[in-house]
């Protein structure tokens, strides 16, 4: 993989026979999709991550709190990296903003956790993956 996002691309099938072609996001762009949660989050939106840290304090197993804590999209907007890490894609019309924003929320979701994976793929990892990956150099 490059230091470089630009150069860290994935053309991705996607279900209806069509594909996308997503690349790594660059830090700016990571810090953007973060603040931009957390102005979601404070304006109010977002209450759904809101009401996972509720109910982790709540009578949930641990099982079920650490399925929601594991979500390596917590904390990053959907729309935000979607909007800078979708580079084409083979329907009609162009990957434009509105485009964009025009996606179901489980396409959303999953173009999302792939740009996330391609941009940290530590966040994906076993927590013996990463110390393998430490030792390894």
């Amino acid at each position: 993989m490059s230091v470089f996002a630009s150069q860290t691309q994935r053309t991705m099938p996607m279900a209806d026979a069509h594909s996308v072609t997503i690349r790594k996001l660059t830090g700016r762009e990571v810090e953007l999709a973060q603040a931009e949660h957390l102005r979601g989050v404070a304006s109010g939106r977002g209450w759904a991550g809101r009401l996972q840290r509720i109910l982790k304090n709540a009578a949930v197993t641990d099982a079920e709190a650490g399925a929601v804590l594991a979500d390596p999209l917590n904390g990053y907007d959907r729309l935000t990296m979607c909007r800078a890490g979708i580079l084409a894609w083979t329907y009609p019309d162009p990957p434009t903003s509105e485009r964009v924003a025009d996606l179901d929320d489980e396409t959303l979701e999953s173009l999302a956790t792939e740009i996330l994976r391609l941009t940290k793929p530590a966040l994906f990892q076993t927590p013996a993956e990463q110390e393998a990956g430490r030792k390894n150099g």
